[in-house]
């Protein structure tokens, strides 16, 4: 027979016996569950972002289906500026007001404004952003602000829980409380093309729900540690299906330390390239396991001279097994100046393990005129643009007036032959341009691979 347990009514109060109360007390108890307490431990520290930035678009009259062509033949365009607000989420790393998001949160921004939980909001200033890795780095001016607690993303299990924490829609606008759903790491090691051009890499995919306003938030584990930052969705309907993805906490640290003591994010070298492995090559080279990339050249001067042979099967980085070459492009796609990685290789048959220091990648940057920034091309070149040739001029920069644009040159071009003349430096392709003005150039370029003639007239340096 079920009890029954009594209650009294004492004046206008419904009082409970001590029993109920006791066992009211357990179920609130067993319903603060690590969850609860995760979110209750990070919620402080999670900021909402707003950004005003002016975007400039043609003319309505201009963009036309129809008649936009016809307006262009008679009239220039004229362009309108308008004032867009846009929202992100952030994470405060620092009691002195440091805070981190994504990079395409404060994008083109002309003023950025920071709400605390607590109702508090600051101007906040812009110290340094990574574009390619969409990781941007705040500054406002307050002290005690509450940091959140960073966890190790190296350590993720596939399966444990993990809580997304935001400011979808802009809530924390109206609502001070951030918003919490729940999921599990639902994969590691990501790699996905974002909206842009842009590719991230090595990240980490949950179902937790993640939606428009959530980007910058923190990814929280059940001990209410940070163990990445939010950033986009996979949706056809424009809200979470379930397929999230944030930036690991431990890539996240390392490029906040970059942009703080630098502004901007060096990049590291380690010198060697690699390609994978087929089974006609590990057979031919005795090379019994299914996972591992080939070492396919080094660079002289780079670090692993030395150290990395042509011809190594690298095993894994960091005690991660590398089976294809998207698993290096992994560990090393954000590596910075001064990074040791722990290697295995195979070398001959025996299985070896060494450190290697990253270095600071350099692009000796030349001014030839023209409106023309070039770099010779070097073994370095080679490895960090993936080239395929190995001599010629490397276009860097076209600058707004250079007379190259009408030719339809573009940065990243190499250019082998300037008027069937060789071109092996910066020096040459200055010399062979000078005695080519005014008058007729032709020249061969490779661009990404395709061998190219490009022919047309100079009138000038600086056209």
């Amino acid at each position: 027979m079920r009890r029954i347990l009594p209650l009294v009514l004492v004046g206008s109060t419904l009082w409970a016996s001590p029993e109920s109360a006791k066992k009211s007390q357990e179920i609130t108890f067993q319903r603060r569950t690590a969850i609860v307490q995760a979110a209750e431990r990070v919620s402080p520290s999670v900021v909402s972002i707003s950004v005003l930035s002016r975007v400039v678009t043609q003319a309505p009259l201009f963009e036309d289906p129809f008649f936009g062509e016809f307006w262009r033949q008679f009239f220039p365009p004229r362009y309108l500026e308008r004032e867009v607000q846009s929202l992100g989420s952030g994470i405060i790393l620092s009691s002195d007001g440091y805070i981190v998001t994504n990079a395409h949160v404060v994008k083109g921004a002309s003023q950025i404004q920071v709400t605390l939980t607590d109702g508090r909001t600051f101007d906040a200033t812009l110290v340094g952003m990574a574009d390619k890795l969409d990781i941007a780095l705040l500054k406002v001016d307050a002290e005690d602000l509450p940091a959140a607690p960073l966890g190790n993303s190296d350590s993720l299990m596939i399966g444990e829980w993990v809580i997304a924490v935001g400011n979808p829609f802009g809530f924390l606008l109206e609502d001070l409380e951030p918003t919490v759903t729940v999921g599990v790491i639902s994969a590691l090691h990501r790699t996905m093309k974002g909206s842009s051009e842009r590719i991230y890499r090595d990240m980490i995919q949950t179902d937790a729900a993640i939606n428009p306003g959530n980007s910058g938030g923190p990814l929280v584990n059940a001990l209410g540690e940070v163990i990445g930052m939010n950033t986009f969705i996979i949706t056809k309907s424009g809200g979470s299906e379930g397929i999230g993805f944030a930036i690991p906490i431990n890539t996240v640290r390392k490029i906040v330390r970059e942009l703080k003591q630098y502004g901007e994010v060096r990049e590291g070298y380690l010198g060697f390239r690699v390609q994978g492995l087929s089974p006609e090559l590990r057979e031919a080279m005795e090379y019994p396991y299914l996972f591992g990339v080939l070492v396919n050249g080094v660079d002289p001067d780079g670090p692993a001279s030395g150290k990395i042979q042509e011809g190594d099967i690298i095993m894994a980085i960091n005690h991660r097994k590398l089976y294809n070459v998207g698993d290096f492009e992994d560990i090393t796609y954000a590596l910075v100046p001064g990074e040791v990685l722990r290697l295995t290789l195979w070398r001959e048959g025996m299985v070896k393990t060494l450190n290697l220091r990253s270095e600071e990648f350099h692009v000796p940057e030349v001014d030839i005129g023209f409106g023309l920034i070039v770099a010779p091309v070097t073994p370095a070149i080679v490895d960090r643009f993936g080239l395929t040739v190995t001599q010629g001029v490397m276009i860097v920069r076209l600058l707004p007036r250079s007379p190259f644009r009408a030719l339809g040159l573009d940065q990243g071009d190499v250019i082998l032959a300037v008027n069937d003349h060789p071109v092996r430096s910066p020096k040459d392709l200055k010399a062979l341009l000078e005695a080519s003005t005014p008058g007729y150039v032709k020249l061969i370029i490779d661009r990404k691979g395709q061998r190219f003639w490009i022919t047309g007239v100079l009138r000038g340096r600086h056209e």
